[in-house]
């Protein structure tokens, strides 16, 4: 009896291991370093597939934009020919934005990872004429406007620090609705339909 309880614990620990390294190697794995002064070079691991990457510049004009095909992804941004100044690098998915500086001088481009910004996107859930919006646990503002197919502003909301928040849509009419969020200077848009 002591052999079987202890050939059972000893089963259970391993599949207990399994299932922690099996979480560890879903965990988004992501390197961004300097390589021969200006290259930079970004290598992504476990990520989503369709992970939007793009490079702005100071202005915020597009540079380079990209998806990822698949769970992995790497580029070598070569920033000989850029001129001294910011550049920002995005990574976006679903649940939220990463945007990176990179600082570009004459002879080097480094990374500056005090200045990483990283966004949670609000999500929108749809029931029994009750809209909830979830906003991520690090935004302290987020504005929200509901715009109807005419592109009218039907509704709008400041929201503070709330992690949930439900608003009645039971009365808007039926229809194709667009909702922008800005949270921290950035737009974000879901389309709901009722």
């Amino acid at each position: 009896m002591k052999k079987q309880f202890t050939t059972a614990l000893a089963a259970i620990a391993l599949l207990a291991s399994g299932f922690t390294a099996t979480a560890n190697e879903s965990e988004r794995e992501f390197s961004l370093t300097t390589e021969n002064q200006k290259a930079v070079v970004l290598q992504m691991n476990n990520i989503e597939a369709g992970t939007q990457i793009s490079l702005r510049d100071e202005e915020g004009k597009l540079l380079f934009k990209d998806h990822a095909s698949s769970n992995q992804y790497g580029k070598v941004f070569n920033l000989n020919q850029m001129e001294e100044g910011q550049l920002y690098l995005e990574i976006e998915n679903a649940e939220k934005l990463e945007v990176m500086s990179i600082e570009v001088t004459e002879t080097e481009a480094s990374m500056d990872t005090e200045a990483e910004l990283v966004i949670e996107k609000p999500s929108v859930r749809i029931s029994d004429g009750t809209m909830k919006v979830y906003f991520g646990e690090n935004e302290s503002v987020c504005g929200m406007k509901i715009y109807d197919n005419l592109g009218s502003v039907a509704f709008k909301d400041q929201v503070g620090s709330a992690s949930m928040k439900r608003y009645d849509v039971s009365k808007l009419a039926e229809g194709q609705y667009e909702i922008q969020f800005t949270a921290k200077g950035r737009n974000f848009y879901h389309t709901i339909t009722l």
